[in-house]
């Protein structure tokens, strides 16, 4: 199946346009597709994949603005790059996990994988605005209540797919990906879906070697536009500045690995460890990033991130 459509152009050359194995076009929604199908057959089958391809394309036109009933994403932060970035980190985590359970009862199977995969690619559909909603006028005023609304947005698209069936886990499963409410889904198969999705989207965004300038540049915006409140603010305050929110990264990102990634979900990130023989290149890039924004915060050098994503 063909996607087409890449917003990169010459810029697919860069590399900060590729994945932390700087093997895949995270801005290229067919070279996504091409490697999240690679990792799936094998353990499944080809036509196993078809219900996902069809969500890839859905996916791309809907962020791309081809679709009548929405605009296209206006947030520079959670765009269609990020989409595919995350997605590719969920489906390698997946298979990681089936190959490592292959054989035994802890196994997910495919119709899990395939719910986790497209749980992956729209789990930040909630950003996009309606055509009909004329009181709001960007995607990040949704910020506080996007998996709420891409709830409600799966529960119409799964059954277009042919996947009812899925709606009342997916209702959920979502919520493993933000902030709006804690969740823990009763069948421990289901959990560890839950655990794995919401570790994907994590460890994609703070392993990007573009993440600090997508912070800086893109997040912040977004976090001022939806009036989400900065952590150490006690009047409830948005950031002050990119600077402010860069300043707040580095806790930020040890209370994400502490608090969300080994004790919410489990250190579940250990299944990467299949595609990269036996190093965990999301974790090592996430700690790169780290302790390089902390020597630049300690050395008052922020001006070093330097940057530019395309």
């Amino acid at each position: 199946m063909d996607i087409k459509g890449t917003q990169l152009g010459a810029g697919k050359s860069s590399v900060l346009c590729y994945d932390i194995s700087q093997t895949v076009c995270i801005g290229d929604p067919q070279d996504v597709h091409n490697a999240v199908r690679a990792a799936f057959v094998s353990v499944f089958t080809n036509a196993e994949f078809d219900v996902i391809s069809t969500a890839f394309t859905d996916v791309a036109r809907m962020y791309r603005g081809e679709c009548p009933d929405y605009h296209a994403c206006d947030t520079d932060y959670h765009d269609l790059r990020h989409i595919l970035d995350v997605t590719l980190a969920v489906a390698r985590l997946l298979i990681g996990y089936e190959r490592v359970h292959a054989g035994t009862r802890d196994v997910l199977g495919v119709d899990r994988v395939q719910m986790g995969i497209i749980a992956a690619l729209y789990h930040d559909i909630g950003y996009l605005r309606h055509v009909k909603d004329t009181r709001h006028k960007h995607g990040a005023e949704y910020t506080k209540t996007h998996v709420t609304r891409g709830v409600r947005y799966l529960a119409h698209y799964l059954p277009l797919i042919g996947k009812a069936a899925w709606v009342p886990r997916m209702r959920v499963l979502l919520h493993y990906t933000g902030y709006e409410k804690v969740v823990r889904m009763k069948n421990t198969h289901d959990h560890m879906l839950g655990c794995l999705l919401g570790t994907g989207d994590l460890i994609a965004q703070m392993s990007d070697r573009s993440y600090l300038e997508r912070c800086r540049d893109s997040l912040y915006m977004e976090f001022k536009i939806g009036n989400v409140p900065a952590p150490k603010n006690e009047t409830g305050q948005p950031f002050e500045s990119p600077a402010a929110l860069l300043d707040q990264t580095p806790d930020f990102m040890r209370m994400t690995v502490d608090g969300r990634l080994n004790k919410l979900f489990g250190a579940v990130y250990r299944y990467a460890e299949q595609f990269f023989d036996g190093e965990n290149l999301y974790m090592i890039g996430l700690e790169k990033n780290c302790a390089f924004l902390q020597k630049l915060l300690e050395e008052k050098n922020l001006h070093r991130l330097r940057r530019r994503v395309l």
